[in-house]
């Protein structure tokens, strides 16, 4: 088999637990939503090691489930110890970046380290955090760019007030900043990751003096971009979503003035990232993230002011959405932002609206737009309004199945992940509705139809989604076939999904003969993870022990990464100090061992990625032909 690419490269994005390729090799296909948004269904860590996330928040739907919950210390049995982090796995990847030169095996130890380094540095003053700050913070000036991007990046994920200064310098450019990378000038991407850096800090941080002054640097490198490329602009912006201030109503804001600066408050911030949606000198590439932004803001401010507020939003991107349809960039991003604001209140005139403005997006849109639609329409059909919510819930749940049913074929997929997510998030919540069972019957009744490997994919994760227990025996007997890869490992999720605790048996043989096919071996390892079971770890630790490709070793590597046991911990570090291994095998087990010991339940790039606007992202954000954007990073 060919060998997997490394940490920096597309392949090792992939390693998350999305699908391994992208058969349509464009971005309207179903599988790279999933691909960028499954984390928080998966909440894979959440668990094996503690008692889960919630999912019935604003946060979670705009991705910032990513705290631990409830569990202090260890969290679980299967939580890595305090001493196997401090005495085995911090130590070993401070010993690569001491003395190896590989990028991708550099890089995946940045990362790791940095995944780690707050949780150690608890209770203690902080010593441990702030010696990797230092190692981190060495490798900035380094020759690589992909180094020096990945250093600045991961001051942000290490999540420490005191790299504020050093990243705001290298975000404006200025003669500190270029004097820490060696340079005559910060280049745009660098820029760009420390922009991103900044906000990871902010969303962490539990100070609101230094949340302020993020979101002041963030602000003046918008107003001061000075960059050819529209990155700089894209982070600023995705960056400020994620620092929500406190709701403090300024005297001018209460008189409706747009010039406050958005450091004053969250009020503030909502004024200003709307003046730059409407500021039509500015490139639609970077307005496109402002729905999002403006969602994210949204989400948890007091009354009144959240009413207000949406209502302004929400009117917004419906007009812009019904006046800008050839504008695709900025469709998708409205598309996504009523996604995020829209309930299926079915007496409020604003979700009616939101709700009818999305189901008129699939008359004549662009198919990205659509697909995107469907899936927004799922969200708003699971977030709880106040008054007869099951007309909401009904008026989704039409859309959904006419689409499965009647769609276009490559609109189908979508409308089956998207019945699954409506499904989930109402369970999720305790809402017992008719539409539930009614969408789970319409998705066994796919699967059973369904002849191509693309959408039995799609469907399979639906029904997994949407807990249709009448679709497990469909996807058993898919499982035990000899499908293509792709297809495969997502009827493997599906099952895991689906909690089918029969398949335990099946999956485990999966594993164990799936060695050279990494997809198929790593959705196969997850699903055993969601299903509890406890004897995966040890199954793929002896498989890791005896496997000699690289394509085995970063394959079953990665899936012990995703787990999380600590029993992965003894066989990553054997690997990560073989010396008789590729670069590339060693980087991988560097990066399971960083999400082993992860500070945070879900991927540290979940933040940013849950809901972004993929479709309008610039190459620092998302670049799936270099693997070199934030979201294609470990």
């Amino acid at each position: 088999p060919a060998p997997l690419p490394g940490p920096g490269s597309p392949g090792a994005a992939l390693a998350t637990g999305g699908p391994a390729t992208n058969p349509s090799g464009d971005l309207t296909h179903w599988s790279l939503w999933w691909r960028l948004n499954h984390a928080p269904y998966l909440a894979l860590k959440a668990r094996v090691q503690s008692n889960g996330v919630s999912t019935g928040t604003d946060g979670w739907f705009l991705g910032d489930a990513t705290k631990r919950d409830g569990a202090k210390g260890e969290g679980s049995t299967f939580r890595p110890s305090e001493s196997q982090i401090r005495g085995q796995i911090v130590p070993a990847l401070l010993s690569v970046l001491e003395r190896e030169s590989d990028n991708d095996l550099v890089s995946g130890a940045l990362i790791a380290l940095a995944k780690v380094g707050v949780k150690i540095g608890e209770g203690e003053g902080g010593q441990d955090s702030a010696r990797i700050e230092a190692v981190l913070t060495r490798f900035l000036p380094d020759a690589s760019q992909e180094i020096r991007e990945t250093a600045a990046v991961a001051l942000g994920i290490l999540a420490s007030p005191r790299s504020i200064a050093s990243l705001a310098n290298l975000l404006w450019d200025t003669p500190s900043g270029r004097k820490q990378v060696a340079a005559s000038e910060v280049n745009y991407r660098t820029r760009s990751f420390a922009a991103y850096g900044l906000g990871l800090i902010g969303a962490r941080t539990a100070s609101e003096h230094d949340r302020k002054l993020i979101v002041s640097m963030l602000r003046r490198a918008l107003e001061r971009d000075d960059t050819r490329s529209r990155d700089l602009e894209v982070a600023c912006l995705l960056s400020l979503g994620l620092v929500p201030l406190a709701t403090i109503e300024t005297p001018l804001a209460a008189a409706g003035a747009k010039t406050v600066a958005p450091e004053s408050s969250r009020l503030a911030q909502l004024d200003f990232v709307l003046a730059l949606l409407r500021d039509e000198r500015r490139e639609d590439l970077a307005r496109a993230q402002c729905p999002l932004t403006l969602a994210r803001l949204l989400a948890g401010l007091s009354e009144p002011h959240h009413s207000r507020y949406r209502s302004e939003v929400v009117e917004d991107l419906v007009a812009r959405i019904v006046k800008d349809k050839e504008r695709a960039e900025l469709l998708q991003g409205c598309i996504r932002g009523l996604g995020a604001l829209g309930t299926n209140d079915g007496k409020n005139p604003l979700d009616a609206r939101i709700r009818r403005t999305l189901a008129d997006v699939m008359k004549d849109s662009d198919p990205l737009a659509r697909g995107l639609a469907l899936v927004a329409a799922a969200e708003v059909g699971a977030r709880l309004g106040q008054d007869l919510p099951s007309q909401g819930v009904d008026e989704v749940r039409a859309l959904l199945v006419h689409e499965m049913a009647w769609g276009k074929d490559a609109l189908k997929p979508w409308a089956g992940l998207a019945s699954g997510i409506l499904c989930y998030h109402l369970t999720q919540q305790g809402a017992s509705h008719p539409a539930t069972l009614a969408l789970q019957k319409a998705l066994a009744s796919a699967l059973e139809n369904e002849r191509s490997p693309d959408q039995l994919g799609a469907y399979a994760l639906g029904a997994g989604l949407a807990r249709s227990t009448a679709s497990a025996p469909r996807l058993m007997k898919l499982l035990a076939k000899d499908l293509q890869d792709d297809a495969r490992g997502q009827v493997a999720l599906g099952l895991g999904l689906l909690g089918h605790a029969e398949a335990i048996e099946l999956l485990r043989e999966v594993v164990g003969n799936s060695k050279y096919r990494p997809e198929v071996l790593r959705q196969s390892a997850v699903a055993l993870g969601l299903l509890g079971d406890k004897e995966i770890a040890t199954q793929l630790a002896s498989m890791l022990t005896n496997a000699r490709s690289l394509a085995a070793q970063a394959a079953i590597a990665s899936a012990l990464g995703l787990i999380g046991d600590k029993r992965s911990v003894d066989p990553l570090l054997a690997l990560l100090n073989d010396q008789l291994a590729s670069e590339k095998a060693r980087a991988f087990a560097a990066v399971a061992l960083g999400n082993v010991a992860d500070k945070e339940l879900l991927p540290w790039n979940a933040k940013i990625g849950f809901g972004a606007n993929y479709g309008a992202a610039p190459a620092t954000l998302f670049d799936p032909a270099s693997g070199a954007g934030i979201l294609d990073i470990f």
